[in-house]
């Protein structure tokens, strides 16, 4: 990921390795739920490795060669992923080419997850990292099915700004789309939050949020909560922006269009993509946390955007035995009430009263929470201790 190693680096590391050869070893097969592809940048892959973990991704971005390896990078330089299953472009040449395969971050997966048999893993976080496996967000890659050269795009359409939006920003771009609602399918990993009318526009693998303009016009009006309404179809006309390694089409004119074809080349059919389970990122206090002040509030943010009734009933907070999770028996009931914040994917828990000084608190997220696609929350507890 960005400053989290030097990418340009490692072949000079890897040096006293025994070589690697371009053509790793395939994935090892695994039985997978099929999902839809993401046409996506470089810098939305380092931006949002979360999102992208463990789906299949296409981009358009140049690569180069350090002897045996492929890196893929973008303009500056600034993002350089490994690639496997590339071949390497001639030395100190850099070639446009179209990639799909799997991102990984590698962090998130066990050393021996089959989907990673045959790949040099272990041997470049040892060269690179100075240990045997790396952690979460160190070690980026992309694991190619197929990768070709290609040239400029002869039309515009969402997929070509999707895949380079730098060659269309704050450029005149009419564009059309399925409408998807207030990314109702998970088609992107996070929203810009400008207005209450942002909604995401899909087409093929491709997608990104209109901006600026409710979603009616002559004829038309649709909810972007309603899922009902994700079967029309839009012409877009505006202005492309990238925010945060998102795609933003501005839009200064939206109509209705006729569908066109909705498949990406050699695609197959897939559902809406299952995205992974929600995650604790972080809470105040933090875990273990000591001499934390009576009148605290707590308050959790997720990785995803959160059901907030599901936090209905699904959360407990109790004076506990120090050191321990069982609930004490002789302490009073802790009174408190909840406020989910989608904007900023933050649970707020107020408490009635002051805590007790001296105790021990433990905070409890059911298995009832779930993201706002039903994905659950695997069960999670916060333990602090009240100062005095």
């Amino acid at each position: 990921m960005r400053n989290m190693v030097d990418m340009h680096s490692l072949w000079r590391k890897l040096r006293l390795l025994v070589a690697v050869s371009c053509t790793c070893a395939a994935l090892a097969p695994a039985p997978v739920v099929a999902q839809a592809r993401h046409a996506t940048t470089l810098d939305a892959l380092d931006r949002h490795s979360f999102f992208f973990h463990g789906q299949e991704i296409i981009v358009v971005t140049d690569a180069a060669s350090e002897q045996v390896l492929t890196w893929l990078v973008n303009a500056d330089d600034s993002v350089r992923l490994l690639a496997f299953d590339v071949p390497p472009p001639p030395a100190g040449v850099r070639e446009r080419l179209e990639v799909i395969g799997t991102f990984y971050d590698v962090g998130r997966l066990d050393e021996g997850d089959q989907r990673l048999t045959g790949l040099p893993i272990r041997r470049i976080s040892e060269e690179l990292l100075r240990k045997s496996w790396p952690g979460i967000g160190e070690l980026p890659v992309i694991v190619a099915t197929s990768s070709q050269p290609t040239d400029a795009p002869s039309a515009t359409t969402l997929r070509s700004i999707v895949l380079d939006p730098d060659r269309y920003v704050d450029r005149g771009v009419t564009v059309i789309g399925r409408f998807r609602g207030r990314n109702l399918y998970g088609d992107l990993p996070e929203a810009p939050d400008e207005s209450r009318w942002d909604f995401v526009l899909r087409s093929a693998d491709a997608a990104a949020w209109v901006v600026g303009r409710e979603p009616k016009g002559d004829g038309f009006e649709l909810d972007v909560m309603a899922r009902v309404d994700t079967g029309r179809w839009l012409e877009v006309t505006g202005a492309v922006r990238v925010e945060d390694g998102m795609v933003l089409v501005d839009a200064g004119v939206l109509a209705l269009a006729e569908p066109i074809a909705d498949r990406p080349r050699s695609a197959p059919a897939a559902d809406p993509p299952r995205l992974p389970p929600p995650e604790v990122i972080f809470s105040a206090p933090l875990p273990d946390d000591v001499d934390v002040p009576q009148d605290t509030a707590v308050r959790v943010q997720f990785s995803r955007d959160m059901d907030p009734d599901s936090f209905d009933g699904e959360v407990r907070v109790a004076y506990t035995q120090p050191g321990r999770t069982e609930v004490d028996a002789d302490a009073p009931d802790i009174l408190f009430a909840l406020a989910y914040r989608g904007r900023n994917r933050v649970l707020e828990i107020r408490f009635d009263r002051e805590l007790e000084r001296f105790r021990s608190v433990t905070v409890t997220l059911l298995d009832g929470v779930t993201a706002n696609d039903g994905t659950p929350l695997p069960p999670w507890t916060l333990s602090f201790f009240v100062g005095g």
